[in-house]
């Protein structure tokens, strides 16, 4: 087993190594940024480099970022806990290109990480790239030892990354992991449409702003943002298929057992746990940053959190948890 610790360090490790700089997580909560209820990617802090406003201090970052995503155009919040890998908060591990390298050497390196240095089975990766971007398909057949049968075009809705409805924005190729017991029963089919197949990292080449009317407007330099759910690799690493089964969430699972009384189980009936362990982490976070429960903004937010966990809680009547 590899801890969730270790998996973060050699994340960033990989990229100090690739002459990037390591920077620390900006708090949850948006600083001048209207546009935000709380940070939903780690690209955030450096939004304002990315539109041109201000230069970055070094032209290559790496770390891990701290992320809510329960609101706006990201808000995962109904499939938290129903599901094994949505969260309301996660870790949110990324490299960047301030108008450095681009996707060439970002596909690369993605590729040695999870490969070379993780030793993931390769048969069990599949990649996805924007319709209209036949250059980054090519660079993965190219460029790596992929099976060009593993790459596949999706539309917009995949394969375009948007911050929020204004802001950087460009497409993305995004690589999924295959958890199915049975690698010969793979099939492309199921890249977005099945579970089984689940997206771990996603690289994102910022090129465009899209302003208050929708329009996207070139930027003046070309930039890499990639995001890989601490979360989520440390499940394909520890081959585990729920997020819940690894370090990040027995010890609290463990910890809600033993309030409740009630074993936790990895189907259906687990779902109160996962739900609680998961916000759980979010409300701590969140109120760690300075956001306490009120009836508006973020305030609301982590009410409205608060709420969908002891509603959960009184399902198994383990609302002494929050007591």
């Amino acid at each position: 087993m590899i801890s969730s610790h270790q998996i973060r360090k050699q994340f960033i490790d990989f990229f100090i190594s690739k002459k990037h700089k390591s920077v620390r997580s900006s708090s949850v909560v948006p600083i001048d940024d209207p546009t935000l209820l709380f940070i939903n990617a780690g690209m955030n802090q450096f939004k304002p480099i990315f539109l041109g406003e201000e230069s970055p201090k070094n032209s290559r970052a790496v770390n891990s970022q701290k992320c809510i995503r329960v609101s706006g155009k990201h808000n995962d919040l109904e499939e938290v806990g129903v599901d094994n890998y949505h969260h309301t908060f996660f870790e949110m591990l990324g490299n960047w290109s301030f108008g450095d390298y681009y996707k060439e050497e970002a596909i690369v390196w993605a590729w040695e990480l999870l490969t070379d240095v993780w030793k993931i089975d390769k048969k069990r990766l599949w990649v996805s790239v924007y319709k209209d971007d036949n250059e980054t398909k090519e660079l993965w057949i190219n460029k790596t030892d992929i099976s060009p049968s593993r790459v596949l075009k999706f539309d917009k809705k995949e394969n375009f990354w948007e911050m929020g409805e204004t802001g950087p924005c460009g497409p993305c190729t995004e690589i999924h992991y295959y958890f199915g017991d049975d690698i010969n029963t793979q099939n492309s089919d199921g890249v977005n449409n099945d579970s089984l197949y689940r997206e771990i990292w996603n690289l994102v080449f910022i090129q465009y702003n899209r302003d208050k009317n929708g329009k996207l407007n070139e930027l003046p330099k070309k930039h890499v943002d990639t995001g890989m759910g601490l979360e989520r690799i440390s499940g394909v690493l520890n081959n585990e298929l729920s997020n819940y089964g690894t370090d990040l969430f027995q010890t609290i699972i463990k910890s809600i057992e033993q309030i409740s009384k009630v074993k936790y189980k990895i189907n259906e009936s687990g779902v109160p746990h996962r739900v609680i362990a998961d916000h759980i982490r979010m409300l701590c976070f969140s109120i760690a940053d300075g956001v306490m429960p009120s009836n508006e903004g973020r305030g609301y937010v982590v009410r409205r959190v608060l709420r969908r966990a002891s509603r959960f809680g009184r399902t198994r009547d383990e609302t002494r948890i929050f007591m």
